[in-house]
C-alpha cells in the first residue's frame, strides 16, 4: 500500500499547477483513496523535493512554479561544431532533478527537435554537468544512454578524453540564421512532468560583417541580471545555507525572484559564475555547494542554529532510531554468517557505550525476535548469496559510522565545538550508508547488478570515515574529561 500512495503523492505533485493547502493535498489523496491524516500529509509536502511553500501557508510545486518561465544558456564553441547543445545542468532547477538530461524533449515552432549524439572532450562535458557536483557529475554522464557501454567502475570511475553525449540537434538554427559562439538560446519548459522545453534561438547582430559584437539593451539587462542574481543568491545562502543540493539552492533563489529573473533577457548561472568575484563553487564536506568563494561551507550556521543547540537530556533512546531496514539489513546478515545467538547480534547492532535498562534490553530484544521469526520464515540462503557479501560490508561501515554519529549526540560539546568539515563528512556518510543499506534491502537485484561500484563507494566512505574519526572523537573524548569534577 506505501508504495501505491507514494506514487498518488508524486502523481498529484508532478501535475498540479495551481497552489494548494494541507487540506486540499489531504482531500485529492481521498479522492484517490487513501487516508491521510494531517501529520502524514504535513510530512509528505515536507520531504518531497517537487514543493515549495509559500508565505500565506500554501503550498506551490516546482511545476506550477517553473512552467512557462524563462531562462537562457550561451552556446560554445564545440557544440556550434557539432551542432548540437547539450543540456548538462544548464535546465537545473527549472525541470524535474531526477530526470536524465538525454531524455529531455525540446520544441521550436510546436515542432519537436530532432536529438543527436555528438563527440565532446571530456572537460567540456565535465563543465556542463559541474552543477551537478563534483562527486555526481561523472555519474550523470555515464547514465547517458549514448556512453551505455562504459563501465565507469572497470576504468576507476574516469570519463576517456573523448566523450559521446545526447543533445539537441541545432544545424537549421546554424544553417539559416548563422547560430554561432556566443549566441544564446532562451528556454521554457511547457510540460513540467514529461520534460518537454520549448527553445527558441538568440542570434546576436554583428556590426558590419567585422565579427564586432553591438552592444545591445538586451546585453546591458544580462549584466543587471547577474546583479540580481548575485544579491538573491546570497540572501539564500544566509537564510538558508548550503541547502541538500546545488540545485536546491538554486531553486530556492529562482523562485523567491522569479518575475525578476526569469525574463527573456535573463542570463545563465554559468556566465554568473564565470565572472562572479564573491560565489564559487566549494567543498561542502564530500560533495559540492554554492558558497563564497575560497570559504570553507560550514555545518553550523544562521540557518540551522536553534535545531544545532544541544540537550542531552532531551535526546531520543537511539534504540527507535534504528530503521526497520536496517534492522532487517542485520538480521538478514544474522542468517547469511549462520549465526545462532540473537544476543550476540543485539551487542553489534548498538554502540559500545550504549546502555540499556533491563526493561528496555527485554523489549528490544522481544522486538529483534519477532522480526527475526519473519525473516528467517522467507529466508534463502542461496537467493540471497550474490547481495550477502555487499551488505556485510555495508553493516561494518554503518556499525562505525552510526557508533560515532551516538557519540556526538551524546557528547555535551555543542555541534559548533566539532571540526565543521569533519562533521559535515560525518552527517553525509550517515545519510549515503543510510541509503544504500535501504536499497540492497529493497531491490538487492539491481545491488547485485551494481555490486562492484557500491564496493568501490562503501571502499571509499571507509576511507572518509577513517580521515575524520579522530579529528571527531578527539573532541568527543576533551569534553568527558572537562565533565569530570574533582569533589
Amino acid at each position: 500500500m506505501q508504495v501505491f500512495e507514494n506514487f498518488a503523492v508524486d502523481d498529484f505533485l508532478r501535475s498540479c499547477d495551481k497552489p494548494f493547502t494541507l487540506k486540499d493535498f489531504t482531500r485529492q489523496m481521498r479522492e484517490k483513496g487513501f487516508n491521510l491524516n494531517q501529520d502524514e500529509s504535513d510530512a509528505y509536502l515536507a520531504e518531497s523535493p517537487y514543493v515549495f511553500q509559500v508565505e500565506s501557508g500554501e503550498f506551490l510545486t516546482r511545476a506550477a512554479a517553473f512552467t512557462g518561465k524563462y531562462f537562457s544558456f550561451t552556446l560554445t564553441q564545440e557544440e556550434i561544431k557539432n551542432k548540437m547543445f547539450i543540456p548538462g545542468h544548464r535546465f537545473m532547477p527549472f525541470v524535474d532533478e531526477m530526470q536524465n538530461p538525454a531524455s529531455f524533449t525540446f520544441v521550436y515552432d510546436h515542432k519537436t527537435l530532432a536529438s543527436k549524439i555528438g563527440e565532446f572532450r571530456k572537460e567540456t562535458v565535465l563543465d556542463l554537468y559541474r552543477l551537478f557536483g563534483e562527486e555526481y557529475e561523472v555519474q550523470y554522464i555515464a547514465s547517458d544512454p549514448a556512453l551505455a557501454d562504459l563501465d565507469l567502475a572497470a576504468v576507476d570511475f574516469e570519463l576517456p578524453s573523448r566523450v559521446k553525449i545526447t543533445g539537441c540537434d541545432i544545424s537549421h538554427f546554424i544553417e539559416t540564421i548563422g547560430l554561432t559562439v556566443g549566441d544564446r538560446i532562451l528556454c521554457r519548459v511547457i510540460n513540467w512532468d514529461k520534460g518537454i522545453i520549448e527553445i527558441e534561438p538568440i542570434h546576436r547582430e554583428r556590426e558590419n560583417n567585422s565579427g564586432a559584437i553591438q552592444i545591445q539593451d538586451s546585453d546591458r539587462e544580462r549584466i543587471l541580471w547577474c546583479e540580481k542574481f548575485e544579491k538573491s543568491l546570497i540572501k539564500i545562502i544566509e537564510t538558508e545555507g548550503p541547502c541538500s543540493t546545488i540545485e536546491e539552492q538554486l531553486a530556492f533563489t529562482f523562485f523567491d525572484n522569479i518575475e525578476t529573473l526569469c525574463t527573456k533577457n535573463c542570463d545563465s548561472v554559468e556566465n554568473f559564475l564565470a565572472h562572479s568575484k564573491k560565489i564559487g563553487l566549494e567543498l561542502f564536506g564530500v560533495e559540492t555547494r554554492l558558497w563564497y568563494k575560497n570559504q570553507i561551507v560550514p555545518a553550523v550556521g544562521s540557518w540551522n542554529g536553534s535545531e544545532m543547540e544541544k540537550d542531552p537530556g532531551e535526546l531520543q533512546n537511539l534504540t527507535f532510531k534504528i530503521p526497520e531496514y536496517v534492522l532487517d539489513s542485520y538480521l538478514k546478515d544474522f542468517e547469511y554468517g549462520k549465526e545462532k545467538d540473537l544476543s550476540v547480534l543485539m551487542k553489534r547492532m548498538f554502540p559500545a557505550n550504549f546502555v540499556l535498562t533491563n526493561e528496555e534490553k527485554k523489549y528490544v530484544f522481544l522486538h529483534i525476535a519477532e522480526r527475526h521469526a519473519i525473516i528467517k520464515n522467507g529466508y534463502n540462503y542461496f537467493a540471497d548469496y550474490p547481495v550477502g557479501a555487499i551488505r556485510k560490508y555495508a553493516l561494518s561501515l554503518y556499525s562505525l559510522v552510526s557508533a560515532l554519529v551516538y557519540d556526538v549526540e551524546t557528547s555535551n560539546a555543542q555541534f559548533n565545538q566539532f571540526p565543521q568539515q569533519e562533521l559535515v563528512i560525518l552527517s553525509q556518510l550517515f545519510t549515503h550508508i543510510n541509503r544504500i543499506l535501504e536499497s540492497i534491502n529493497s531491490n538487492p537485484d539491481a545491488a547485485v547488478e551494481d555490486a562492484t561500484t557500491l564496493e568501490l563507494s562503501i571502499e571509499g566512505m571507509e576511507c572518509n570515515y577513517y580521515d575524520i574519526v579522530d579529528a571527531i572523537r578527539y573532541v568527543v573524548e576533551k569534553q568527558r574529561r572537562n565533565d569530570f569534577k574533582v569533589i
